[in-house]
Parts: C-alpha cells; sequence; structure tokens
C-alpha cells in the first residue's frame, strides 16, 4: 500500500469516464490522440483501460481524466459534456464496483456499499455519507483538484450515480436536493430534467464547501433492488476489500490543497494566507515552508488559480465580467482587467469574444 505521508503519490483511477468519453469522441470522428497529449495521459494506458486491462495495475491518472474531460468539452463546444456523457454511458461498466453495489438489498445498501468501495474507481474521489432524519446525503470531492477544474467530471459522477440506481431498481427514482460547488451562470434546464429535482450550483462559493451533494429521501433509500443479490455481494466483498487496501493512497500535494481552500474564499475576498493556513490547521510560517519546499509561494498559486479559473468562466457567455470578478475575489472589474492583461497581453472581453468567433 502506498505511503500516505507521501505527498507526491499519484492518484489514478480506472478510467471508466475516459473510455465513455474516447467512444464519444470516435463516435464523431474527432482525432483522440492529440487531446489525450494534452491531458497527460499517454496513449498506451489509455488503450489498456479501453480494451478491460486489470483494474488494479492498468490504471491511469485521475487528474488526467479531469483534464480530458475539460479539453472534449472545449473541443465539441458543449459546455456540459461530462453531464450529457453519463447519460450515455454503461454503468455497468465501471467494473466490479458497479457489480458488488448492485447486489445491495435497497438503495440505502447500495450507496454505503459505493462509499465503502468506490475508490477502488478512482482514488481522487473522495465520498462522505451523512445520515440525518430525512434521509441520506453523499457529499463528494475530488481531491487534490479545484472545484472548477473538475467540474465535468463531478457532473458525470452524481449523473451516472443516479442512472445506475434508476437501472438496478427499474424506475426514475428522483433525489432529494442535487447541489455542486462549481459555478454556473443559470441552472439549465436539462439536469433538472434528468435528476427530476431542482438542481443547484455555485455550493463552493455560497455554502463555503468544496463538496458536492447529492440526497434521498428516506422513502427513496428503502427501494428494493431488482438486482439484490447478497451471495454476490459475500464473493465480491474479498476482491473489493483487497482492491480498496491496495488502493488506500496519499492525498496530494500541499499547493492541491492550498488551492482547494483558496478556491471556496475567493468569493467572499478572503483567500488571505492566513485564513488558508487556519483551514488546513497550519500556521502561516509552515504554509509558506511548505510551500517554498515544493517549489511555489502563496501568492504564485492564488494568482495562477485565479487565472485558470478566470479562462474557465469567460468560456460562458452568460455569465458577466462583474460576476467573475466577484468569483475570483477582486474589488471589481477594473482590478480583474489588469490582471488578465497581465496575464494574457489582452482585455477578458477580447479573450471571450475571440472564442466566441472560433
Amino acid at each position: 500500500m502506498a505511503d500516505d505521508q507521501n505527498p507526491h503519490v499519484f492518484l489514478t483511477t480506472t478510467g471508466f469516464a475516459t473510455k465513455q468519453a474516447v467512444a464519444e469522441l470516435r463516435g464523431r470522428g474527432v482525432a483522440i490522440a492529440p487531446l489525450l497529449r494534452q491531458a497527460g495521459l499517454p496513449e498506451d494506458d489509455v488503450d489498456r483501460v479501453i480494451q478491460g486491462g486489470d483494474p488494479i495495475r492498468h490504471r491511469i491518472s485521475a487528474a488526467g481524466q479531469c483534464r480530458l474531460l475539460d479539453l472534449v468539452s472545449e473541443a465539441l463546444g458543449d459546455p456540459a459534456f461530462g453531464f450529457r456523457l453519463a447519460q450515455k454511458a454503461d454503468p455497468r461498466d465501471a467494473g466490479i464496483l458497479f457489480y458488488v453495489v448492485s447486489g445491495g438489498k435497497n438503495i440505502d445498501e447500495a450507496l454505503t456499499l459505493f462509499a465503502r468501495y468506490q475508490r477502488i474507481a478512482n482514488e481522487a474521489f473522495r465520498v462522505r455519507l451523512v445520515r440525518s432524519a430525512d434521509g441520506l446525503a453523499l457529499e463528494t470531492a475530488f481531491h487534490g483538484l479545484p472545484v472548477q477544474s473538475a467540474r465535468h467530471n463531478a457532473e458525470f459522477g452524481l449523473a451516472v450515480i443516479v442512472k445506475a440506481l434508476r437501472d438496478v431498481v427499474g424506475q426514475k427514482i428522483r433525489p432529494a436536493r442535487v447541489a455542486f460547488a462549481h459555478s454556473r451562470s443559470a441552472n439549465p434546464k436539462d439536469f433538472e430534467r434528468f435528476f427530476l429535482c431542482p438542481v443547484e450550483f455555485g455550493r463552493s462559493a455560497i455554502e463555503g464547501t468544496s463538496d458536492h451533494l447529492l440526497a434521498f429521501s428516506n422513502d427513496t433509500l428503502s427501494v428494493p433492488l431488482m438486482t439484490a443479490d447478497a451471495k454476490l455481494i459475500d464473493a465480491l466483498k474479498p476482491f473489493c476489500e483487497a482492491a480498496a487496501k491496495d488502493r488506500g493512497v496519499a492525498m496530494g500535494t500541499l499547493r492541491s490543497a492550498v488551492e482547494r481552500e483558496t478556491e471556496k474564499l475567493l468569493p467572499n475576498g478572503k483567500a488571505q494566507a492566513k485564513n488558508v493556513a487556519k483551514a488546513l490547521a497550519l500556521s502561516v510560517r509552515t504554509l509558506s515552508r511548505r510551500l517554498a519546499d515544493e517549489g511555489t509561494t502563496f501568492a504564485e498559486v492564488v494568482d495562477e488559480l485565479r487565472r485558470s479559473l478566470a479562462q474557465h468562466y469567460l468560456k460562458d457567455s452568460a455569465m458577466s465580467l462583474s460576476q467573475i470578478a466577484w468569483l475570483l475575489g477582486y474589488e471589481g472589474s477594473t482590478s480583474f482587467n489588469h490582471a488578465f492583461k497581465r496575464w494574457t497581453g489582452r482585455a477578458p472581453s477580447a479573450a471571450r469574444n475571440e472564442g466566441a468567433s472560433r
């Protein structure tokens, strides 16, 4: 098992979303190799994953998979690519994780099994179950990745969970609540048509959390699975336990943790070193020293994060420049304009117009 204290451990995935994305690209006749290179995913590794190699040994970068979905979204001009991809996906392609989860007696047990073993499929995906008098909520996040960078993977993940549950119960169950941490300028109606409930965006800015949320009522949790099979669970559990133990890896670099906390604080104008250090249970001095060990500074991390987020936000034509400035923690559009010109040599409005004309 990997050393949990090693900050440089490589978080991997079986590539479920990557397989679906590659199939979509092939179906549309889009060149795949250039996008894989940009995402940092070796073509040979992806081929082994697609061909059904050993899911424990043949894996790809979890961060690379997130980058790939982002790149494909841009290449296809589909700002909700991950969400739409999930609706076409066959949950059985997730392999052993799907089959052990499908053996649960009801949705409650299926979600409990999923939370226990999901790391087999994606080491960067974190799931926490929160029970209340009203039901059960899954709080999920992609460790080591800023919220906005993982938005397509997050939308793919929550939509696939709901699709898989509908497949195994034989009815269109609906969540009690769906809330994504990342922002969208508006709540697209097709999200609500799929989930059959209101869908919220911007939980990171509104509630100060980088977790996405998928909640179910007690009535929904009690719905029985058509595929319930206690013997199947008993047969697969030893393999899942061994695989989950083998995938018990480290949590990523300090920089990735700083990016996550900073992204939550940016809209409130509170993304200062003292606040981030406090959230990470570190002193400002220790935060600075450990970032220096990774070859960076707090100011550099914030500046590069703002630049990356600005480029994401500008792709959303419905989001005004003043809204983007607020999300990035600037006092107004003027400060944002100055920063963007420093990064790129041009105004954000010019960058947006250039992207729209492609």
